[in-house]
């Protein structure tokens, strides 16, 4: 950001500077005031310096939740490694279940993404694309490290892990007649949705030797078959996700990234 000490009778209020500063606003015009100046230079610095910080602290937490485990890593683990403050992981992440939901979500996120330049995904109409990411999420379920990881945050805070509008996103796109239903009903199966993957990613950890593809059939069965699909259809569209994924492998490093290849 480049600062211009350009002195102007026009009147910048702060909130105005402050909004200016949200939005990448690469110049800010400085009233003529000595202190005016000080207070806005701190504010752009620190605005910059804030988003730094943050980046710092989630790249080492991934590290030392994947290194140590979710549960055996402390604040003060995190700021030395971050080199940082420890008062500024709560500032930036309110709580150690929201600083792991950022890490999990980053994790999904990056996974959808990587999944979707691998597969050139206009080939595929909507629901099924929509399987693909479902499906991509129960494939990095048998990352052990990154199943107990899921188990730890949950096991912090049962509610946190999952975004609540992301999940529904991820519900709709299985089905157009599910837009059909009314936001009542779709809130209650987002809700439904997102208990089946929580109690889910428990079961698989201690039962690894369970299949994905039939623990998804399940799952989808019972969304589904309240728009009236049948359990035929789910099941036809789940093993051909997984024909697709299969063909795939993820690995996930020790910094919780995810790479997706062709086996």
């Amino acid at each position: 950001m480049y600062i211009l000490h350009y002195f102007v009778k026009t009147h910048y209020n702060f909130t105005t500077v402050h909004r200016l500063l949200q939005a990448g606003s690469k110049y800010i015009i400085l009233k003529e005031s000595s202190n005016i100046q000080r207070r806005l230079i701190i504010m752009s610095t620190t605005y910059q310096t804030g988003n730094a910080t943050k980046s710092k602290i989630l790249t080492q937490s991934k590290l030392l939740f994947h290194q140590k485990g979710y549960a055996a890593t402390t604040y003060t683990d995190i700021s030395t490694s971050a080199n940082v403050n420890r008062a500024l992981i709560p500032y930036h992440f309110q709580s150690k279940p929201i600083l792991g939901k950022a890490v999990f979500q980053e994790i999904l996120t990056q996974t959808h993404m990587k999944l979707d330049t691998i597969l050139d995904m206009s080939q595929f109409s909507a629901d099924f694309a929509g399987m693909l990411h479902l499906m991509s999420f129960y494939y990095l379920l048998q990352d052990n490290i990154f199943a107990t990881f899921c188990t730890q945050v949950l096991a912090d805070d049962h509610t946190i892990l999952f975004n609540f509008e992301t999940e529904q996103a991820e519900l709709l796109s299985l089905s157009k007649k599910l837009s059909s239903i009314s936001s009542e009903e779709l809130h209650i199966l987002t809700l439904m949705h997102i208990g089946i993957k929580e109690q889910m990613i428990q079961y698989l950890m201690f039962h690894p030797e369970m299949n994905v593809n039939a623990i998804a059939k399940m799952h989808l069965a019972l969304l589904l078959s309240y728009i009236g699909q049948s359990r035929k259809k789910c099941d036809e569209l789940i093993d051909a996700a997984c024909e697709v994924l299969d063909m795939l492998s993820f690995q996930i490093d020790d910094s919780f990234t995810v790479s997706i290849s062709f086996s």
